[in-house]
């Protein structure tokens, strides 16, 4: 039932709605595309450097219930999978800079945060609706997209083989 939820959420997300061209979307199994960003302190980040580890991609906003509510579960997932090769990147594409450096400090975030001005990362991701978690395996491909609030369960079940 689980799986289902989050396949239907994640086809309906990645998919949306009407009015694009076909093909032209994301979807379960499809190869993540590549990016390349410069985290708050000033260090690259490109996606293809994390190709055979398991990726988590979050596009996210400072006014967000649910960012500030599961931010935790990101931070101990950095913390309890790190060393099995796990990789979160936060992307904010709709604050600007001293809301993230706040939003950060106040909830201690462990791991890489973007600033995707412009917004053509979400734009790649087909990106819609914040908070929206896109969870990739150790071969880049989208084993699920989340909308709304995330917990650890759903992302370990989504990366059970990945983390092992």
């Amino acid at each position: 039932m689980k799986y289902s939820c989050v396949f239907f959420l994640a086809l309906l997300l990645l998919v949306g709605c009407g009015g694009e061209e076909k093909g032209n979307t994301l979807k379960i199994g499809d190869s993540a595309p590549m990016f390349v960003g410069v985290d708050l302190d000033g260090n690259s980040f490109s996606l293809k450097d994390f190709i055979g580890e398991p990726v988590i991609i979050r596009f996210w906003d400072s006014d967000c219930k649910f960012c500030k509510a599961d931010t935790p579960v990101f931070n101990g997932l950095q913390r309890n999978y790190a060393d099995r090769g796990l990789h979160i990147a936060y992307i904010n594409t709709l604050s600007n800079l001293e809301e993230v450096k706040r939003f950060i400090a106040d909830l201690g975030v462990e791991f890489p945060v973007l600033m995707d001005e412009g917004g053509g990362i979400a734009q790649m991701y087909h990106i819609r609706v914040v908070p929206q978690t896109i969870v990739l395996n150790r071969a880049h491909a989208i084993v699920g997209a989340i909308s709304g609030g995330v917990s650890e369960d759903v992302i370990i079940d989504l990366l059970a083989e990945d983390l092992h």
